[in-house]
This record gives structure tokens, C-alpha cells and sequence, in this order.
């Protein structure tokens, strides 16, 4: 099969090229129907690499040289190898790996996709991985009935812990950014109070808001070493920082407060615990939307085709109102 897909060949510059894809025994060729661009992806354009030497293990590629690219995304099964068990031709699936899906087709293994959920569109199933990340997130943040909940960075991910947290029972939900219009989303979402960090001190903020005592869980989805810093000075005493972001530069973190406050850190990132662990908890993390308890189309902001790629991945660099720019082959 001849697959047009976009290369990036070096800091700011991508290419589109063809190729040839045929599946191996153990593969499968899926025809994408939408992609979405990630900020793991943004950075890699930007030339933000996390410092690893050969195959990196997040992504298996060498990310000193040139590659295809693109993880988030989905489609429909066109073709698989004699040994394929789980996939068959016709069935829709979503993208779990990094397999170049800003592309007309990509090539995967059975443990890079997921079935997509009875019932969900296919527009949002290609969007599985992101969605399913941040629900889970949200699912494992330790947020109980009553708690106060500080959301630092509104992205696609943070508007969507924003939701997981009230449907959890949140007695209130701050969101915090640095664009207008994403907090304007927010709130139309169901924050209860947002901050502009740019206008104000957060943490005098979240201080006023909760009385002076720090919220019951702070999450960090900006992913920079400023967010991580401002959700250790928001938490109350004994509360619980959540991290989220793939953060792949040195960072300085007030730690001290950690130990000293005794804060409950955990790490939330689904893709990166085991297969049969992300089997499991895909399903239920997907349930809600399809229950239509999580709003994700507000949060797709910019749609490309797959030949207007820079002008995508521009948006998605230079446009601060973007929150999940997808891209249609």
C-alpha cells in the first residue's frame, strides 16, 4: 500500500513523503480516519527531545535522526498479518503507539491499538489515546466527594481532568492557565473559579479561595517547571500533587515541601504501565464520553487536511486559543 505521511526532517520543518506500507505477520495496516497533534508532538517540532541515547523507550525510534511521526489517532483496519488474532479487516481501532499517524495509512501491531468502544464515534475514537489518558488521570487522582481540585494548565488534557474532577463529586474545581480563551472554555465547562496566571498570583488566588488552607489535590498539565512548583505551593498540608505531563528538560522542584508537608504524589500516565493494565482501564476510561459525561468536541478547536500539516502544526505552535488541533488525512 502507498501511504503519504509527514516526515519531520529537522526543527520547524516537515515534509510530506510516500512510502510503501506492507504488514508484516504480526502487523496490521490501518487506514487513518483522523489524527490529532500532541504536545509531545509540538515539541519534537520545536526541536524538544527527551535526552536519550538510541531508541528511545517511550517512542522505539531513534530521535536523533529524522522520522515519520504522529501517535494520537485512528481509523479502520484494511489489512493484517497471518498471525494476527485480536484485528480483523473492517474493524475500527484506535492508535496506542507511536505509529505515524499523520498519514493516509500506518502500519501497527496488536499491542499498538485498541478496539474502539461500542457506541463511540469514530471523530472522538481517534482521539482515544488522549482522551483515555486524561479521563484515566482523572479516574486515579484520588479526588473524593467534597475536595477542592487545582487544575494548573487547560490544554485538552486539563479541560478534561476539569470535567472528571466534578463528575467525581468535586465541591469546587480551579482552573488554571495562562489563555483567556481556554479559561473562558472552562468555565463554560463547569470551573468553578479561573485564574489567569498571567494577571495574577495563582497561589494568592487558590490561598483567598480556600481560606488560606491550599486545595485537597493539585494536578500538574502545563508541563513546565513553574506549573509543577505552583501545585506544590497550592496544596494544602498532607494533600496530593497528580503529575501528568511528559516534562524532557532538567527541572528545579521544591521538593523539601514535599517531604515536609507530607504531600501524596502520584503519577498518572496510563501509556506507561503495562499492555494488559491499558487493556483494562481503556474501556472504562472511554465509558464516560460515551456517556456523554465528559464534553470533548468544544475542545477541538482547529481541523486540517493532512496537506496543509504546517500550517497544523503552526496553529497548534503559535495560536494560544488552540486546545486539540486534528488533522484528516
Amino acid at each position: 500500500m502507498n501511504s503519504t505521511g509527514a516526515y519531520l526532517a529537522g526543527v520547524q520543518k516537515i515534509e510530506l513523503r510516500e512510502r510503501e506500507l506492507q504488514p508484516g505477520k504480526d502487523e496490521i495496516l490501518v487506514k487513518t480516519h483522523l489524527a490529532g497533534i500532541c504536545g509531545t508532538d509540538k515539541n519534537f517540532y520545536e526541536g524538544i527531545f527527551p535526552k536519550t541515547k538510541g531508541l528511545d523507550t517511550e517512542t522505539r525510534k531513534d530521535l536523533s535522526k529524522p522520522f515519520f511521526f504522529g501517535h494520537e489517532g485512528g481509523g479502520t483496519v484494511v489489512e493484517t498479518g497471518e498471525r494476527v488474532t485480536r484485528f480483523g479487516v473492517g474493524d475500527p481501532v484506535i492508535a496506542f503507539g507511536w505509529v505515524d499517524t499523520f498519514a493516509d495509512y500506518f502500519i501497527a501491531g496488536e499491542n499498538d491499538l485498541e478496539p474502539v468502544p461500542e457506541g463511540m464515534d469514530l471523530n472522538l475514537s481517534c482521539l482515544g489515546e488522549p482522551i483515555g489518558c486524561a479521563v484515566y488521570a482523572g479516574m486515579r487522582s484520588r479526588v473524593q466527594l467534597g475536595d477542592t481540585v487545582a487544575i494548573f494548565g487547560m490544554g485538552f488534557a486539563g479541560q478534561i481532568m476539569a470535567q472528571v474532577a466534578r463528575q467525581k463529586g468535586a465541591f469546587k474545581v480551579i482552573a488554571v492557565d495562562v489563555v483567556e480563551a481556554k479559561l473562558k472554555i472552562a468555565r463554560q465547562l463547569g470551573a468553578d473559579l479561573i485564574v489567569n496566571s498571567q494577571k495574577q498570583d495563582p497561589i494568592e488566588a487558590i490561598l483567598d479561595f480556600t481560606g488560606g488552607s491550599g486545595v485537597d489535590v493539585a494536578v500538574e498539565m502545563a508541563g513546565t517547571q513553574e506549573a509543577v512548583n505552583q501545585c506544590t505551593a497550592s496544596v494544602r498540608h498532607n494533600g496530593t500533587l497528580v503529575f501528568y505531563s511528559w516534562i524532557t528538560r532538567d527541572v528545579t522542584l521544591n521538593i523539601s515541601r514535599w517531604h515536609n508537608n507530607s504531600l501524596n504524589i502520584v503519577n498518572t500516565g496510563l501509556v506507561h504501565h503495562s499492555m494488559e493494565e491499558r487493556r483494562l482501564w481503556t474501556p472504562s476510561a472511554l465509558r464516560p464520553v460515551i456517556q456523554d459525561q465528559i464534553k470533548v468536541q468544544p475542545l477541538i478547536t482547529h481541523r486540517f487536511e493532512l496537506n496543509q500539516i504546517v500550517e497544523a502544526f503552526e496553529a497548534a505552535r503559535t495560536d494560544s486559543s488552540a486546545i486539540k488541533v486534528v488533522i484528516k488525512p
